[in-house]
């Protein structure tokens, strides 16, 4: 577990130690920034950047301050970790991508499932969206424990959600399910056996970290560019926006 108070610091000792370097002020002062933010249950503004050091940015670092690279590595290497551990976020939008998205569901009825603390369903309900947020709440062996959702979550699993509410629902909404579960693939099977009409969204890094290898094998996906504008991963993990049929 990374110590959230030290983690804070390190970032602004950071901001001292590499002042006169813009890019990497850039990258720290967004990690500060986004850190506050969710801590009121606001989302930041807009694509976080690129917070890993790229083989430029080391060089810099190196020349600038050779001393605290190591610190500089470390902190922002550990910022996903941060989120998940601090905030219970494996997935974290931005308000321009919650727009985007706001206006492709253009007022129709939707579902969130594994929504976790309920993170895009909040935010899509505060600029008016009709949408139920449900997550089985069991993150046992995460490194996150213990939920703390930003709106009502209803407590049930994902499948049983989908073929309880699919004929009332117009959009499903899913982002980064486990690697580990088959249940993704079994929600694509019964929506298919049902010739569901509706928009299935899926947030995730195709053949990499997020749903299992199953699912990406059998879905036909397209990537709709107003769903990825604003939407465009900040570390290694290589996560986008797809429709699945």
């Amino acid at each position: 577990m990374i110590d959230y108070p030290d983690y804070l610091k390190s970032l602004e000792l950071l901001q001292r130690y590499y002042q006169q370097q813009p890019k990497i002020i850039k990258k720290v002062t967004c990690i500060l920034s986004t850190l506050q933010q969710l801590a009121q249950r606001q989302l930041p503004s807009t694509d976080m950047p690129y917070i890993p050091l790229t083989a430029q940015n080391y060089w810099t670092a190196l020349n600038h301050d050779p001393q605290h690279i190591t610190l500089l590595d470390n902190t922002l290497n550990d910022f996903r970790q941060v989120l998940i551990e601090q905030f219970g976020i494996w997935h974290l939008p931005n308000q321009q991508w919650i727009n985007d998205l706001h206006h492709f569901i253009s007022g129709r009825t939707s579902l969130e499932i594994m929504a976790g603390n309920g993170v895009i369903s909040a935010q899509l309900s505060q600029l008016g969206d009709d949408i139920l947020a449900t997550d089985n709440l069991n993150w046992h062996g995460q490194d996150n424990e213990t939920p703390t959702p930003w709106l009502p979550v209803v407590h049930q699993d994902a499948l049983h959600t989908v073929q309880q509410k699919a004929h009332l629902i117009d959009v499903i909404i899913l982002s980064w399910a486990p690697d580990t579960s088959y249940t993704d693939l079994d929600i694509l099977r019964w929506l298919r056996s049902t010739h569901w009409p509706g928009d299935f969204i899926i947030i995730g890094e195709k053949n990499g970290s997020t749903n299992s290898s199953a699912f990406w094998q059998a879905a036909t996906l397209t990537q709709p560019q107003r769903l990825n504008q604003h939407h465009q991963p900040f570390d290694y993990f290589q996560d986008q926006v797809w429709l699945v049929k």
